[in-house]
């Protein structure tokens, strides 16, 4: 009986102890297994932690790029194209051409006989210049520039005062074949060596105005190219005001938003000579107005603008900012090319001085101020044109004694492939979407 309890108690504790054992097994499991998650929870938590600082810095780093997108979005940048292009109508230039004189001869010695004489030598005068000698010779006479007379130079003031307030009889001195019957554009130019010259120009548009500048569409039947436009010059009118051999009229090709001077920039026009231009349209600059960078000014026409105030290019602008000065420290302008009326033009004084104003309203300091600021605000025009031209210069034949006192100019057209630059949108695409 004691054996058999003692089995038994042996058998309980022996169960006793294998369970207990099972349930630490179960305790150890459940710890690993609270272990295992705990890691995976900090893994998780930790992969949660980079995902989210690195979606936090992919965030900023868009915004800060999209912010620097929209600030040059925002200053309407530009790209330039270059293209070649052959274009059907023909942006013309502006030609103009200038005359050292206008008064003829005839008319001059009319009025100012005091200041004529008889040629010296009538009989070889007369073979040189048969248009002067025609009837009753021996009365002729001719201005006192020392070109077979004795030599006054009170001529010469008082041919100056006929291009400065007569201009009725200029028509006499030339003859234009063109297309369309727009009116020459009359200004004036004081030139340093060759003094002051009245001109007359084709299609110039220096100011905004209601007019637009004039194109053509060329015609290549012939060889030659198509002519735009032909003068003929009477030179024999004015010639005797000075020296044969001295030019007397110049001729210019150029921008007709561009001021111009021939004597400087163009071609001396001899008599008895034909020329023959070659004219092409080497560049087109197209920019755009603001708020795009090339911020340029629209020089198209404007029936609202004031005359003679719009500049229509930059060019015509910076004279114009520095006309403005000279006009307020030497009372009269030095500064503009081409100028309408000679009223405020600067004459030298008998020294080769200009002179200051006695009293100015502001500082030179601060005069010299405004007219900086006057040329930093200038702006680039909207269109750009320039023009090359080649010259071809022969001998005048015709079947007319006066063939010496004649010129004639031609103006042709015979190649119109032109390179353009254009300025154009960025963003275009977006900038249409939006």
């Amino acid at each position: 009986m004691s054996q058999d309890s003692e089995s038994i108690d042996f058998s309980i504790s022996e169960e006793t102890v294998t369970g207990s054992r099972h349930s630490i097994y179960l305790k150890e499991d459940s710890l690993t297994e609270r272990i295992k998650w705990r890691r995976v929870i900090k893994k998780f938590s930790s992969w949660r932690v980079f995902k989210t600082i690195v979606f936090i810095l992919s965030l900023i780093s868009v915004i800060i790029q999209s912010m620097e997108f929209f600030k040059i979005y925002y200053k309407y940048p530009t790209n330039i194209v270059l293209q070649t292009t052959v274009e059907k109508d023909f942006k013309l230039p502006a030609v103009t051409m200038c005359f050292t004189m206008t008064i003829s001869t005839e008319v001059f010695c009319r009025f100012n006989s005091q200041y004529c004489e008889k040629p010296s030598n009538l009989e070889e005068f007369c073979k040189k210049h048969p248009i002067y000698c025609g009837g009753n010779a021996s009365s002729l006479r001719i201005p006192m520039t020392g070109y077979y007379t004795n030599y006054s130079e009170k001529v010469l003031a008082k041919a100056h005062n006929y291009i400065i307030y007569e201009h009725f009889n200029d028509k006499e001195l030339y003859d234009i074949s063109k297309q369309g019957n727009t009116p020459l554009t009359r200004t004036f130019i004081l030139d340093s060596s060759v003094g002051l010259l009245k001109c007359y120009s084709e299609n110039l548009h220096l100011y905004q105005n209601a007019l637009k500048p004039e194109t053509s569409e060329i015609d290549f039947n012939s060889s030659s190219g198509f002519r735009i436009l032909r003068i003929r010059l009477n030179l024999h009118k004015i010639r005797l005001f000075y020296i044969v051999s001295k030019p007397q009229v110049f001729i210019g090709i150029h921008s007709p938003f561009v001021p111009n001077n021939p004597t400087i920039d163009g071609q001396p026009i001899s008599s008895g000579k034909m020329y023959e231009f070659q004219v092409e349209l080497e560049r087109e600059e197209h920019r755009l107005p603001p708020p795009y960078q090339t911020n340029c000014l629209n020089n198209g026409p404007s029936e609202e603008a004031v005359p003679l105030t719009n500049p229509n290019s930059y060019q015509m602008c910076l004279e114009m900012c520095k006309s403005a000065f000279s006009t307020k420290v030497y009372d009269c302008n030095m500064a503009l090319t081409m100028v309408s009326s000679t009223t405020d033009l600067c004459f030298q004084t008998k020294y080769g001085e200009i002179p200051k104003r006695s009293y100015l309203k502001k500082p030179l300091k601060e005069l010299k101020k405004e007219r900086h600021i006057c040329m930093q605000n200038c702006r680039p025009e909207c269109l750009k044109l320039q023009y090359k031209y080649k010259v071809a210069e022969k001998d005048l034949y015709l079947n007319l004694k006066e063939t010496n006192d004649y010129a004639f100019v031609d103006i042709f057209v015979k190649n119109t492939e032109i390179t353009v630059l254009r300025h154009v949108p960025l963003y275009g695409d977006m900038i249409k979407a939006l």
